[in-house]
């Protein structure tokens, strides 16, 4: 069985933060979660056990393995730089809010990006059941 990170980059035109209007939703190619993937970000950045192995991650709260918040957030600036194409690129000085309302568990499948204003852009990493994964 192999576990690749997929995810498909769609060209769109080059985009300014004017072109952006209030109420403008993006739906970005998905992104599908495997199992390698998920545990070799948490070797690297972030090493806890329901991030690490299946079978220890069963014992946790969440009862199975989980990605790290921080690779939902990895995720969801991936597909946003993807998907809306900034002219000169997506540069910000700082995130106001993070929250993981609810896990990215593997094999899930995820995307939608939704800007918040022309100025203040809110990304949200959406599951193919219809939750949030990630809102920053």
């Amino acid at each position: 069985m192999t576990h690749e990170c997929v995810s498909a980059i769609v060209t769109m035109r080059e985009q300014y933060f004017d072109d952006l209007k209030v109420g403008n939703r993006f739906k970005s190619e998905p992104l599908n979660v495997t199992e390698k993937h998920l545990i070799e970000f948490a070797h690297k950045f972030d090493p806890q056990m329901f991030h690490l192995s299946r079978k220890r991650a069963e014992r946790t709260i969440f009862k199975g393995l989980i990605a790290s918040g921080r690779h939902t957030a990895a995720m969801t600036m991936r597909l946003f730089v993807q998907t809306l194409n900034f002219a000169e690129g997506a540069i910000g000085l700082g995130v106001d809010e993070l929250r993981w309302p609810n896990v990215v568990r593997p094999d899930a499948t995820c995307s939608r990006l939704k800007p918040r204003s022309s100025i203040c852009v809110r990304h949200v990493l959406g599951r193919a059941t219809g939750s949030f994964a990630c809102v920053m």
